[in-house]
C-alpha cells in the first residue's frame, strides 16, 4: 500500500500535467501555474483517497 501511495498520485499528475500543458494554446507563467494547480489537485484527491483506504482498512 506505501508503494501505491507514492507512485499512483505522481503518475496522475505526471498525466495531467503533461496533457494540460500539450493543450495550452500558449505558455507563459499563468498558463504554466494554472496547468501545475489543475494538475495537482487530483493527484491529492488520489492520494487522500488511498490514505483513507488505508485508515478504513486498519479499522
Amino acid at each position: 500500500m506505501q508503494r501505491l501511495e507514492r507512485v499512483l498520485p505522481v503518475l496522475v499528475f505526471v498525466v495531467m500535467l503533461g496533457a494540460n500543458l500539450l493543450n495550452a494554446p500558449n505558455l507563459s507563467i499563468p498558463i504554466l501555474l494554472l496547468a501545475i494547480v489543475s494538475a495537482l489537485i487530483p493527484g491529492v484527491i488520489i492520494f487522500g483517497l488511498i490514505k483513507f483506504l488505508e485508515w478504513w482498512m486498519a479499522r
